[in-house]
């Protein structure tokens, strides 16, 4: 069998691939103002205040640390947020960032909706250039000397983050 009576006789098999390239498109599409993920680009240390107003410093560390930054009024990271539960803290730091919002009240009441049972910290503008930031919930992972490793945007499951966490 050639590949043209393959693909007449499987429109299903051709609507599905064609599926797959459309959201891979996207997903590179929108991906593409991160920053670059091959270990290139290391982070300077970076300091935020927490929700109990501590001072919280992003430095190097013993661990790897997955960084995800999102918005309190945006609904992807709500339902997103707790997934970030299964990554093992053995292995990784793991911070909640906030941007773009109008009162810590604002971040502890999303805070307390979406179950969160991790570090929250305040972020501005600087962190939100500094980590190109064009859409919630972003998340980077950055190696022991905050290079950034891997990123990504957009909703991503429980399993998907463990298999992320576990690869790297």
């Amino acid at each position: 069998m050639d590949i043209k009576s393959f693909f007449k006789k499987s429109s299903w098999t051709r609507d599905i691939l064609f599926g797959m390239l459309i959201i891979l498109g996207f997903m590179a599409y929108q991906n593409r103002n991160l920053l670059d993920d091959d270990g290139s680009i290391q982070i300077s240390s970076q300091h935020f205040i927490t929700l109990s107003g501590d001072m919280y410093s992003l430095a190097p560390s013993d661990k790897k640390t997955l960084v995800y930054f999102f918005a309190p009024w945006c609904t992807v990271c709500k339902m997103s947020i707790a997934n970030l539960d299964v990554v093992d803290t053995n292995e990784y730091n793991v911070v909640r960032i906030a941007l773009d919002y109008q009162s810590v009240e604002e971040i502890e009441a999303f805070a307390k909706d979406a179950g969160v049972n991790g570090t929250v910290l305040l972020g501005g503008e600087p962190h939100k250039q500094r980590f190109n930031i064009s859409g919630y919930p972003t998340y980077y992972i950055l190696d022991e000397q905050l290079q950034v490793i891997s990123h990504d945007m957009g909703y991503s499951t429980s399993l998907g983050l463990k298999l992320r966490t576990k690869v790297l």
